[in-house]
């Protein structure tokens, strides 16, 4: 027969005897060193009857009885000696039980029901944490209930637990002063996947989430989430952060951000930005949302024709971050920044590495002007088969590129949209 889990809600407010049979109180908590893959109790809680609460080291249990529930404590009751919290221990009652975790197996912000544990060698380990039905019917004293009437339906209330070793807490005091530590697990994640999450937190979670990244994986946590929840961060951001993270991302990022921002915080965040950075983003800050100029980045990788291919090569494998990224071609400018010409990165290592750009580079450029539309943007690329299109004023000079992928993020929410306004029509 299988034995039943160690769940909290079965110790939680079980009788705690001395040892010698005497009533101590009953459980209130347990306290947890929230380090490692399985994690261990180190201190119980202890209502007594005279309603204080007695803090003991778990080293002062005896043995734990299943049915009925209680804890036998190896001393007499007036010899059990009270212990103080450390300031890392965590109190599992009131910092996870009904509170919010990630599951970063999965990708989702859960709430807790219960709580499982498993006893190894004298020692009491946090093995997983429980959601789902069974667990909220559990925690509201209904489970039995629920049992009857779903054997009445024949239906199977399945637990739902995840394992501690995927699990995030997102809202205890522990958060609030150990960040980076305490979001370790929810940093190794793909951004995509942190915005996701982000996005089911309330706003000052979502902070303290984005507060505890490098400011790298930061800005492209912030480039995933939606716009509305991109400007809610940033304003509960302190300025210099957000002024941080800001210059991490692409300019056309960070100035889609600044421009659902008021215009004051939006001012005060360009004025705290590095000058050259924020140059950037106020140019494109004058151009509207849905043109060439509005959706372009100003990081293009422009280079004069005299270039050798051999050069170019090294110049690219020093490039990093964000800049990498958008590189899917090589542009040409003259002396005057005019586009000239452009290649392929296939083109270009393909190429003799002794030749120069300005012997195998395209001449016949395909371009945008800043005021182009959506519509033509989108055209172009469909039309010439293209990652990325280069934007020129008036007088030929490249002022920047608009990628694919910046085109489709405006043209998917729209998509999506017009589909969903379909089903009610």
């Amino acid at each position: 027969m299988k034995t039943m889990p160690l769940l909290f809600s079965t110790l939680r407010r079980c009788s705690v005897l001395d040892a010698e049979g005497q009533l101590v109180g009953h459980l209130k908590d347990l306290i947890l060193l929230p380090l490692g893959v399985l994690p261990p109790v180190t201190k119980l809680v202890v209502l007594t009857s005279e309603k204080e609460e007695l803090i003991l080291p778990w080293e002062a249990v005896a043995r734990i009885e299943r049915e009925p529930a209680a804890i036998h404590l190896g001393q007499a009751g007036e010899a059990l000696q009270p212990v103080p919290l450390r300031p890392e221990e965590m109190e599992l009652a009131q910092s996870l039980l009904d509170r919010k975790v990630v599951d970063t197996k999965h990708c989702e912000v859960i709430r807790v029901n219960d709580l499982e544990f498993q006893e190894t060698e004298g020692r009491l380990e946090l093995v997983a944490v429980e959601a789902g039905l069974r667990g909220l019917l559990r925690h509201l004293g209904s489970e039995a209930m629920a049992e009857r009437i779903a054997s009445l339906f024949k239906i199977r209330l399945e637990r739902e637990t995840i394992a501690w070793e995927v699990v995030e807490p997102v809202e205890t005091e522990l958060t609030k002063t150990k960040r980076r530590a305490t979001y370790a697990k929810l940093a190794k994640l793909h951004p995509a996947d942190i915005a996701d999450i982000i996005e089911e937190l309330s706003p000052s979670e979502r902070a303290g989430v984005l507060a505890s990244l490098d400011e790298e994986t930061a800005a492209e946590t912030l480039t995933e989430t939606e716009p509305e929840v991109q400007a809610s961060m940033v304003q509960m951001m302190e300025s210099e952060q957000a002024a941080d993270i800001l210059e991490r991302m692409e300019p056309d990022e960070a100035a889609d951000i600044l421009s659902d921002l008021p215009e004051a915080k939006a001012q005060e965040l360009l004025e705290t930005m590095e000058e050259e950075e924020a140059q950037d983003v106020v140019e494109l800050l004058t151009h509207e949302e849905d043109t060439a100029g509005g959706l372009m980045t100003t990081e293009a990788f422009a280079l004069r024709p005299d270039f050798l291919v051999a050069d170019v090569i090294g110049r690219l494998r020093s490039v990093e971050g964000a800049e990498a990224e958008t590189i899917y071609y090589i542009y040409v400018t003259d002396d005057l920044d005019r586009l000239v010409g452009v290649l392929s990165l296939r083109e270009l290592i393909l190429a003799d590495p002794s030749q120069r750009l300005g012997e195998i580079m395209e001449r016949q450029t395909i371009s945008v002007r800043p005021e182009t539309g959506l519509r033509e943007v989108t055209e172009t690329f469909t039309r010439y088969n293209l990652m990325a299109v280069p934007v020129v004023d008036e007088g030929g000079e490249l002022r920047g590129i608009v990628t694919v992928d910046d085109v489709l993020n405006l043209l998917l929410p729209m998509i999506w949209k017009q589909r969903a306004a379909k089903k009610y029509i």
